[in-house]
């Protein structure tokens, strides 16, 4: 009996090690069923499967520098001196609500490693101002790293945060040790006045909250050396604070960097190169709506 026992212990591990051990493909396939599966218990499966099989992957060395196309559900930025790469990606819950995962992996004193992040966005009081660690990350999908002359170990990153009525825009920083140790949140900003808040110290990073019916810019300009954002605002004075009826006022702000900080210039001049019919705030029905990180 306990041969038997032992038997299928084995066989469960060995599935189990299966399991993990994903190929580039397997990787592919779970990775669009967790995106696109109409039944919430084969969403989770694959996503599960899809998280193992991404990690133990990018435990080997060097593995961290492969750009992955295979893999069309998730975001992966590589960092400008090419010590880690990081990857985010999102699953639909069983509300249909997004929630995001995360990895960091790189080369830290010889060592491989692969930290895994912990989406504890909607969980965070206070989002401007809190320094944060892996295991409390602020979740977003990262669709760019920008250096940061002067900071060796950090960079920013420019995210998305989808939900059911506000989504989120995300001026993040994140700081990568030596050995590995990965936080995000640095005063670096030198920002008092934003989203109609005056800000009493410096944030640790910038969120631009508006309707989910909107389509909203946030990109970095190679050229102006700029991050380039749309203003946004309600449609009325007396809105100010209502983040639900933001929208872009089809003016632009920058952010460029100075001396160690990132400084807020409004009003800039910005071409998107879009030519669409302009609507007010007040219609969010009417305006192009699209899922995609910036425009």
């Amino acid at each position: 009996m306990r041969s038997i026992l032992l038997l299928g212990l084995f066989f469960v591990f060995g599935i189990a090690q299966a399991q993990d051990s994903l190929s580039l493909t397997d990787l592919a396939r779970w990775g669009r069923i967790s995106l696109e599966s109409p039944i919430f218990e084969e969403r989770d499966s694959a996503n599960q499967r899809f998280n193992r099989g991404l990690q133990k992957f990018l435990s080997i060395e060097g593995n961290y520098l492969k750009p992955l196309p295979e893999l069309s559900n998730m975001m992966r930025l590589e960092s400008p001196d090419k010590r880690f790469a990081i990857y985010t990606w999102q699953r639909p819950n069983a509300s249909r609500k997004y929630e995001r995962f995360g990895l960091l992996a790189g080369e830290f004193k010889g060592e491989t490693k692969v930290i895994v992040f912990k989406d504890q966005l909607d969980q965070i009081p206070d989002l401007q101002f809190k320094r944060c660690e892996a295991e409390e990350w602020p979740g977003a999908i990262y669709y760019k790293i920008i250096e940061m002359p002067g900071e060796k170990y950090k960079f920013a990153l420019l995210g998305l945060a989808m939900g059911e009525s506000l989504n989120r825009k995300i001026i993040e920083i994140i700081k990568v040790g030596k050995k590995g140790k990965v936080t995000f949140g640095e005063r670096h900003f030198k920002v008092d006045d934003w989203m109609d808040r005056v800000l009493n110290k410096p944030p640790r990073r910038l969120v631009l909250t508006y309707n989910a019916k909107y389509s909203s810019t946030l990109r970095w300009n190679e050229e102006a050396e700029m991050i380039i954002m749309d203003h946004l605002a309600p449609p009325e004075p007396k809105m100010k604070g209502l983040y639900q009826m933001y929208g872009p006022d089809f003016s632009y702000d920058g952010l460029f960097w100075d001396d160690g900080w990132w400084h807020l210039k409004t009003g800039v001049n910005f071409n998107t190169g879009q030519q669409i019919e302009i609507k007010p705030p007040s219609q969010p029905k009417d305006l192009p709506y699209r899922q995609g990180p910036g425009r």
